[in-house]
């Protein structure tokens, strides 16, 4: 369930790349790049509001919060094609951030609310994969859709009436199916349930679910500095995730394909993308590992971008879209599972990951503008900055791998001297050992 939650929260966020192949710039008189400021305002207030959701998670409850956000969007998305201008669209996509923000950040709070943090990465992998298979359904979709023409809907509209009205059927199903509590879920056994209670008492170092709100842990993440820089990684991470998922029929678009045909050809790219992601995930949780896999996967996106600066190829390029797909998602989901990983305790974790998402989103915001469309069909000045942000974020990851492995080193000497395991102080606990 909250697979398909984050798959049409991707679906309602990205079929705006769709939509402007299919016409839609044309339809609603945008000009110069005003599309992509229409890409960016989302993000104005989904930075803002995924802190306050992640932190209001528990207390509002996970089904409320969830479920609610979900019908909103669904609603806006389906008013997205009646905005008939510019300014009416802004405004909707402005109110589609608001309610989108109560999505991914709760889905991932959620998630260290379930599971052990050995677990996580292959739980990040399953929502990863569902967002990449939406961003190959929206391009299947689109092609069907964009198809049709009536007298008073037109193709792209029918895009967005469609997936809001499948958007705003999830909402009740996930009201009733999410549970508040794992140990208290209605489709599980007794016994399970027993295992559930037992699991929660043996992780209680990271996760303690009768904890109650404190605002005390909540400000211990904005005043603890790797959440600034686990947000400027995400920054970078989160640059190429949204030049893909938004651009990526533009992109493809420009290099010659006709519009239909570079709807279609999003769909293998983002196969690839989350099948190296998959495979990744489990060899990360396997090996207690974080930072390496996004090094190397940031490397990896490097390579793709060099190729799409090198060529004029329409072959390569695509080729090289590819690359960068391979090490798409393995930086960007795995750096959030790495913060939940080392945050403790709950509410803290809850805050850090919202901060560090905030900052991380950002990139979305300025998306629109280094991916600006007038720089078709080569645009080498977004792919440069593409490449500069890339690296910065792969230096800052190497950089707290090295902080890590010398405060595990500290706090394996204070727990050798006979320090008492203290689960209250969360990351502060010298038995809570960070991932890598």
């Amino acid at each position: 369930m909250l697979g398909a939650l984050y798959f049409v929260c991707f679906l309602d966020r990205g079929n705006i790349g769709n939509a402007k192949v299919a016409g839609m710039d044309i339809d609603l008189g945008l000009v110069g790049n005003q599309y992509g400021a229409a890409v960016s305002v989302v993000y104005a207030t989904y930075v803002i509001f995924e802190p306050v959701y992640a932190v209001l998670l528990k207390l509002l409850t996970p089904r409320i919060v969830l479920s609610v956000s979900t019908i909103t969007f669904g609603a806006l998305t389906i008013a997205t094609p009646f905005s008939g201008s510019y300014g009416p669209l802004m405004v909707i996509r402005v109110l589609l951030g608001w309610a989108e923000a109560g999505t991914f950040p709760c889905i991932v709070t959620y998630l260290t609310m379930t599971y052990r943090r050995e677990e996580l990465g292959m739980r990040l992998a399953y929502m990863f994969t569902c967002s990449a298979i939406s961003g190959g359904f929206g391009g299947l979709l689109a092609y069907g859709l964009t198809h049709i023409k009536t007298a008073s809907v037109v193709g792209w509209q029918w895009l967005y009436i469609v997936e809001g009205l499948l958007t705003i059927c999830l909402g009740p199903i996930a009201y009733f199916w999410i549970p508040n509590r794992i140990d208290q879920a209605w489709f599980l056994t007794k016994h399970e349930k027993e295992l559930c209670t037992a699991r929660y008492e043996n992780n209680k170092t990271h996760y303690d679910p009768d904890e109650q709100f404190d605002v005390k842990q909540v400000m211990l993440a904005p005043a603890d500095w790797r959440t600034w820089v686990h947000g400027t990684i995400q920054f970078g991470a989160d640059i190429t995730l949204y030049a893909i998922s938004t651009f990526m029929p533009v992109l493809i678009s420009d290099m010659g394909y006709s519009s239909y045909k570079a709807q279609l050809l999003t769909i293998p790219v983002y196969a690839v993308g989350a099948l190296s992601f998959i495979i990744q995930a489990k060899m990360s949780d396997r090996t207690l590992l974080r930072g390496p896999f996004i090094m190397a996967n940031f490397l990896v996106q490097i390579i793709g971008y060099v190729i799409l600066t090198s060529t004029k190829s329409i072959g390569a390029r695509y080729f090289g879209v590819f690359v960068v797909a391979l090490g798409l998602y393995v930086p960007t989901a795995l750096n959030v599972g790495w913060t939940q990983n080392n945050y403790g305790p709950h509410y803290k974790r809850a805050a850090g990951v919202g901060l560090m998402q905030f900052v991380g989103n950002s990139a979305g915001a300025a998306i629109g503008e280094i991916f600006d469309t007038r720089l078709k069909p080569y645009y080498h000045r977004s792919y440069y900055v593409s490449i500069g942000l890339t690296a910065l974020s792969m230096l800052l990851t190497g950089l707290m791998m090295l902080y890590l492995h010398l405060a595990n080193k500290k706090k394996a000497a204070a727990v050798a001297a006979g320090a008492p395991n203290e689960p209250h102080l969360g990351d502060k606990n010298p038995h809570f050992t960070f991932f890598l």
